[in-house]
């Protein structure tokens, strides 16, 4: 899952990448193997970046889990002290 307000840029492509460790590119950024200025997803779009495919699909399956979470009925199964129990939590 991106974090943040800032997406990554490096110098020779021509993609933006959101801060997530999901994607290869972000990853390296991240651990400081690769090198890459940080801007505002508005300026890089500005600037004629596109999101990179993998921070797309990335961010297309955490809305889609994000959605199915909070609109659901979601199960919680409980072991406490060997009891075994389960509570139904709904509209979370």
């Amino acid at each position: 899952m991106h974090y943040g307000d800032k997406v990554y840029i490096t110098k020779s492509g021509k993609t933006y990448h959101y801060k997530d460790d999901d994607c290869g590119v972000s990853s390296s950024i991240m651990k400081g193997k690769k090198l890459a200025i940080e801007v505002t997803e508005e300026e890089a779009i500005a600037r004629g970046y596109r999101l990179c495919r993998s921070c797309a699909k990335e961010y297309a399956e955490d809305l889609a889990e994000r959605k199915a979470v909070g609109c659901g009925t979601v199960f919680f199964l409980l072991i406490v002290g060997g009891l075994v129990g389960s509570i139904w939590v709904n509209n979370l």
